[in-house]
């Protein structure tokens, strides 16, 4: 991180000086798909690179602050992976109780490790990660009042971002390619002013810390349903593409994180009005626990254990997550490259042979480098749609990532 100090004189008159901090992130990250691909067009080597500079500029003297944080990847192998987003663009200024945020930013809604069912605010950007953990950046006026009843959030959302998805030579995709080309129910399309309202607070019980927060939503749905386009060929229909379809949502949410002893009890709980009839409302929970195990069997790592459980009420096959299980254990070896491993493993309790394991390690390799490594396999009942499609997926992934 390189700092410098700017002073700026306009008209003879010595404006507040500027601090300005700059870093620059960037990587190169090669995946290996371990068989041979389901669907024409697709290949089994997938190289891409990215960056992500950061520049954040602070008012001496003044509580204010713009953050600018752009972000490009080039995928050699799917054009729809190579992409650019401005992730943050905002301006913030506070005081002793309140902050105001204005821009283009990120924000964060969650406590349980398998799903975040309650993360509404962004975009998820599905080209970058089949876990659903990238988001794209979301036009905001974000204002925070803090009180001794807990934190109070308020949020206007100009503006919608559609859902990326793979093309064609892509991976982690359906048979038939997604359209680009979204329908919205909003008259207003993707200019639609989403709000939404967000409490919260952290306070104690029975001498543990517990923090709990509530939330509603109202706007439209930042998970679209596909209608099918159909063709007929050779004198018989069939499904040629995909278009998605954001419907209007009302939205309510609710997690709970409780800290005992050496727990982590968690729960998101989440209920989603839809307002197109065709499409089911929502009902969804997950709950679970983290208990972390220090120095077992008289080494060096933390151990994590994990455990949550899913539920969706939907039986569209709209949701990988309706009746599942998720167990994990999380590795920090507390050593001088800050190494960690997360593996787990979900089980879908209706559909006996469907499964997703996933093995995610990270290295320090020196003061600005880190090596990522993922490994991916999946395995699916035919029955179950939506796993089935992607189990020829099975996949390792390398990532060098510099810093400076």
């Amino acid at each position: 991180m390189k700092r410098l100090i700017t002073t700026v004189l306009a008209a003879g008159v010595a404006l507040p000086a500027l601090a300005i901090d700059a870093s620059l992130e960037l990587g190169v990250e090669g995946r290996r798909f371990l068989e041979d691909a389901a669907y024409p067009g697709q290949v089994d080597d997938q190289w891409s690179v990215y960056v992500q500079p950061e520049f954040v500029w602070d008012a001496d003297n003044a509580n204010q602050r713009f953050t600018f944080m752009p972000y490009f990847r080039k995928d050699f192998a799917d054009d729809e992976r190579t992409h650019a987003d401005v992730r943050e663009a905002m301006f913030m200024q506070w005081g002793n109780q309140w902050e105001l945020r204005a821009g283009i930013g990120k924000v964060f809604w969650g406590v349980t490790e398998s799903v975040h069912l309650v993360d509404v605010i962004n975009q998820t950007d599905m080209i970058e990660a089949i876990d659903g953990e990238e988001k794209l950046g979301q036009p905001m006026v974000h204002g925070i009042w803090l009180a001794e009843s807990g934190t109070y959030e308020a949020f206007l959302l100009p503006g919608f971002r559609e859902r990326t998805f793979a093309g064609e030579a892509g991976r982690y995709r359906i048979p038939v390619v997604v359209s680009n080309d979204a329908e919205y129910q909003a008259n207003a399309e993707q200019m639609h002013t989403d709000v939404a309202f967000r409490w919260s607070k952290s306070t104690e019980l029975n001498g543990y810390p517990l923090d709990v927060s509530a939330a509603v939503f109202r706007g439209t749905s930042r998970t679209p349903e596909f209608l099918p386009k159909i063709a007929l060929v050779n004198g018989q229909p069939v499904i040629t593409e995909f278009t998605p379809y954001y419907a209007m949502q009302n939205y309510a949410s609710a997690t709970l994180l409780y800290a005992l002893d050496g727990w982590l009890l968690k729960t998101e709980l989440l209920h989603r009005n839809v307002q197109d009839d065709r499409f089911e409302d929502q009902n969804a929970a997950v709950t679970g626990f983290e208990y972390t195990i220090v120095g077992p069997f008289e080494s060096n790592l933390d151990l994590g254990l994990l455990a949550e459980y899913q539920y969706d009420s939907r039986s569209n096959g709209n949701t990988l997550a309706q009746n599942d299980l998720f167990l994990g254990a999380r590795f920090a070896l507390n050593d001088m490259s800050s190494s960690e491993v997360l593996v787990g493993l979900t089980q879908d309790l209706d559909y006996q042979g469907s499964r997703f394991v996933f093995v995610e390690g990270s290295k320090r390799l020196s003061a600005n480098a880190t090596l990522d490594v993922t490994l991916l396999a999946l395995t699916a009942d035919a029955e179950d749609v939506v796993i089935d499609a992607l189990q020829k997926d099975d996949s390792i992934e390398v990532g060098l990532n510099l810093y400076f």
